[in-house]
């Protein structure tokens, strides 16, 4: 069945929902990697993103943070789900969504009758730290607004804000992780509130401070806040050993961080992965989630990126027991265990990635079950015989009536579930869990035998793969005139033609076109994880939409990047490789890396010969690229930049794939980004310019390939990093792959449900190189779409039908693009002034939500009254196919 909540409440802007009881039929999901979801128990739909959890005396409470400017605290009787009360937290920009003057939102009726309330709390930002007082006070984490907040309940059952508690940034030691403020240096430093917990008695509060690597106490009458440098990024904190320690886990380190909370000093800190020092290339553990196990000195510590969890005696400060979380034995990272909970002798651990609770005996060590969950399960909670479980993205692209961008469209679930259950349905729950996932056993051989034969095939015909990455186009949005498609185009949602791609639509005529294929990730800075380590990190996922949203968080997705936007490389595309200084201050991506890194160290791992035009490489924890990947990197191609074209990154790649031309390595991996856009930014060219440059330059990419001696035993795979600034007919996740080359079959439509990572695993097949993660593992080896014998003529190139032109704007007369002439404004001043309206700048245009870029992309090419229809189309396709707009649309942040 598909998903719907059978009951839903509006709190000032949001949807919160929750089901009374499990529906008859589980409620069923199918992600973009073809995984399913078939949570178990009771469940409660939300907001987008609840990251934490609290229960006491009959409440829980959940923290929601999506990328918007709205988060909230919600209260649910912990017996039924039922929704009680809230807190909406809004930062300025989004007081429009509060009612005028009013401090209580209106909430619709539930089906017995009362009324749902929140109030609304102003200027106010919260991120991932929930807890509740000895008294019933909820202690929220304030993110950048830089503060704890307490809340607590009034006669009438509202939840109000009772203090608020300042929490300034503190300075940390130079040789410490992230060595530099990992901020904008040119605006005020955040202390970044993530975790709380509360002392004995509830005269402190504990808070982890995240972009100053710090712990706080906070004395809750007076106020008075004393902090502590603790590791890097703190994530977590908990009582421990009867409460005489605090244990801090560091997020940027590599274990935790022990305290005697009496004497407020720290004691040491203990490993949990291996010791990585400044110099180290290797991926972070990512320390995450803490459970104190009662009774004795011991703290679990989830290492997220390392697939287990670790027990650290806090009298000792030794590690003295690890449990591996791997769903299968030899599986490779995956599994991002996040949360933690202890309770009747087990312990319970959150697999963010496998969307499963794993229960352990802790008498034996022995896993007894695993629990299936919603999509991306963040936080634990354990009250008598009950669990509870939250899930980040809930079941896919969920219902939402304001916020339809997939990056923050899907609503978060929470699940109640007996555990009285447990011992009946263990084996029932592990088989289903393993199942969803592809993990099963039979599963696993029968893929593994596919696999075999199609790389069998691969190895016969291919010698080279090369991998060109666009960016941010759903499959309709390029593709939806694309007649041969049928039911799979829709073109009333096309943005683009073949008018602007001309060339695109001749491969997919003259290849294979993948129509039911799905971006793995929601935004950039997971796309490009994707794309090159089939995965993204757990930190990733929990930090894209603070910087997505503009909560103070520098985006800090794999690319080293400038934190002073002023200074005079910022813009520099050849900065990040050739001269770091030229950025001023820069951030150093180390923290966002996944366990095994990246394609380009798996090649260079197995001595495989690649080359990377643009995309990001890996640094050590001091910033340096190792010189053996650096032999690697096309140094003369640019990066990232607005004011350099497609065409002009051709040429390079032209220049140097021909000086290369008896010596091809075996993967080439190119970022062609202008189909970006920069939307309506004046002076720039239009969007319609920068999609045909893009498609221009990708024929001429292919083109020069099939000049070469080696193109007969090459293959080109052409897809996009995510799929956020479109409309799709079929799921805002959708978006397109081409296969080209003399071997593959012309005219084929590739109609199984494929994604990214399989990709991935068909580039790793070529290069006969194990996989790097759990989803490239089980992912299927590319097949079924080749030709007999190889079509070795040259790739033609066809010319543009767009005019270059730019968009209208004051320019000077040396600004970049001043030779282009300027688009006519329509005629219509409204339109005109629609045109001309609000824009991004160059330095930010990797942040911009998708719905802003398709926004842009839509008035600026085809006008206000095709953008209204585009949207009257996508409301009309959603009530026929009885489904919420946010599964199909960018739609309007």
């Amino acid at each position: 069945m598909t998903f719907r909540p059978a009951l839903a409440f509006v709190l000032s802007g949001f949807v919160a929902s929750a089901a009374a009881a499990q529906p008859p039929e589980q409620p069923t999901a199918i992600l973009p990697s073809g995984r399913l979801l078939t949570p178990v128990g009771q469940l409660a739909q939300m907001p987008n993103f609840p990251t934490q959890l609290a229960v006491r005396d009959g409440i829980l409470a959940v923290l929601t943070g999506g990328a918007s400017k709205q988060q909230s605290v919600l209260r649910f009787d912990a017996a039924t789900l039922q929704p009680q009360s809230g807190v909406l937290t809004l930062l300025d920009k989004d007081k429009k969504h509060a009612a005028p003057g009013a401090t209580v939102a209106q909430g619709a009726m539930d089906t017995s009758g009362s009324q749902e309330r929140a109030s609304v709390i102003h200027d106010q930002s919260l991120f991932q730290g929930l807890a509740f007082g000895p008294d019933g006070t909820l202690y929220a984490t304030g993110g950048n607004s830089d503060d704890l907040l307490a809340l607590k309940p009034e006669p009438d059952g509202t939840l109000r804000m009772a203090r608020r508690y300042a929490l300034p940034w503190q300075p940390f030691p130079r040789d410490q992780y992230p060595y530099r403020y990992a901020g904008n240096w040119q605006q005020p430093r955040h202390f970044y509130p993530d975790s709380v917990v509360i002392g004995p008695g509830g005269r402190h509060a504990y808070v982890t401070g995240m972009l100053a690597n710090s712990l706080a106490r906070v004395d809750l009458q007076s106020g008075t806040v004393d902090t502590l440098n603790v590791g890097s990024y703190p994530f977590a904190v908990t009582l421990a050993d009867g409460d005489r320690k605090l244990v801090v886990s560091d997020w940027g380190g590599n274990g935790v961080t022990v305290i005697d909370r009496e004497r407020w000093k720290v004691l040491g800190s203990v490993a949990t992965g291996p010791q990585l020092g400044a110099h180290s290339f290797a991926a972070g553990a990512h320390p995450t989630a803490l459970a104190a196990q009662p009774g004795t000195p011991l703290v679990w510590v989830a290492d997220a990126n390392l697939d287990r969890v670790v027990a650290v005696n806090t009298r000792s400060l030794r590690p003295v027991r690890v449990l591996d979380d791997s769903p299968y034995v030899g599986a490779p990272p995956g599994s991002y265990p996040v949360a933690l909970a202890v309770a009747q002798g087990m312990l319970f651990v959150a697999n963010a990635g496998n969307d499963d609770v794993a229960v352990f005996d802790l008498a034996s060590g022995r896993r007894v079950a695993l629990i299936p969950t919603a999509w991306y399960p963040t936080a634990l909670a354990v009250q008598g015989q009950t669990l509870f479980v939250a899930s980040a993205k809930g079941m896919g692209s969920g219902p939402n009536l304001q916020h339809q961008w997939v990056g923050n469209s899907m609503q978060g679930v929470v699940q109640r579930i007996d555990l009285r259950e447990l011992g009946a349905r263990a084996a029932q729950w592990t088989q289903t869990a393993l199942r969803n996932d592809g993990f099963d056993a039979m599963q696993r051989r029968k893929l593994a035998t596919e696999n075999a034969a199609a790389t069998a095939w691969l190895h016969a015909h291919i010698r080279h793969v090369v991998f060109i990455l666009r960016e941010n186009k759903t499959f309709d949005e390029d593709l939806g005139k694309y007649a041969a498609a049928g039911q799979w185009a829709d073109p009333a949602l096309a943005l683009y033609g073949p008018r602007e791609l001309p060339n695109l639509f001749h491969l997919a005529a003259n290849g294979a076109l993948f129509v039911h294929f799905f971006a793995d990730g929601e935004v950039t800075s997971q796309g490009h994880q994707w794309t090159t380590a089939a995965s993204d990190s757990d930190f990733v996922q929990r930090t894209w939409p603070l910087y997505y949203s503009n909560r103070g968080f520098i985006a800090n997705s794999g690319w080293t990047q400038s934190l002073a936007p002023d200074a005079s490389g910022a813009r520099n595309p050849y900065a990040i490789y050739k001269n770091l200084s030229a950025l001023g201050h820069w951030s150093n991506p180390w923290i966002t890396y996944p366990a095994r890194l990246f394609l380009f160290n798996d090649l260079l791992a197995h001595g495989v010969s690649f080359e990377d035009f643009g995309e990001f490489a890996s640094r050590n924890k001091i910033g340096d690229i190792s010189p053996a990947l650096r032999a690697h990197l096309a140094m003369d191609y640019p990066a990232w930049d607005r004011l350099i074209l497609d065409t002009d990154r051709a040429k390079v790649f032209d220049h140097w794939v021909r000086s290369h031309a008896t010596d091809l390595p075996r993967v080439l991996y190119i970022w062609l980004p202008d189909d970006h856009t920069a939307g309506r930014h004046p002076c720039l060219p239009t969007p319609d310019s920068y999609v045909a440059n893009n498609d221009l330059a990708t024929a001429q990419v292919i083109h020069s390939l099939s000049t070469l001696p080696s193109w007969k035993h090459t293959l080109v795979l052409l897809t996009e990093d995510d799929a956020q600034s479109g409309a799709d007919h079929i799921d805002a996740h959708r978006t397109f792959a081409v296969a080209a080359g003399p071997w593959v079959k012309p005219g084929v439509l590739v109609t199984r449900h494929l994604s990214q990572v399989d990709l991935l695993r068909t580039i790793e097949a070529v290069a006969d190189i194990p996989p790097m993660s759990q989803w490239d593992a089980n992912a299927q080896v590319l097949s079924g779409i080749w030709r007999q014998r190889p079509d070795i003529d040259p790739y033609p190139v066809l010319p543009m039908q767009v005019p270059m032109q730019r968009n209208p704007g004051v320019c000077s007369a040396d600004a970049p693009f001043a030779h282009l002439p300027v688009a006519h404004p329509p005629v219509s001043p409204t339109e005109a002034a629609a045109r001309l309206g609000p824009s991004y700048t160059p330095t930010a245009l990797l942040k911009v939500s998708g719905p802003e870029q398709m926004r842009q992309e839509w008035l600026a090419s085809k006008g206000t009254k095709a953008y209204a229809a585009m949207l009257a189309h996508v409301q009309t396709l959603a009530h026929t196919q009885h489904r919420p707009q946010a599964s199909l649309i960018a739609g309007d942040d």
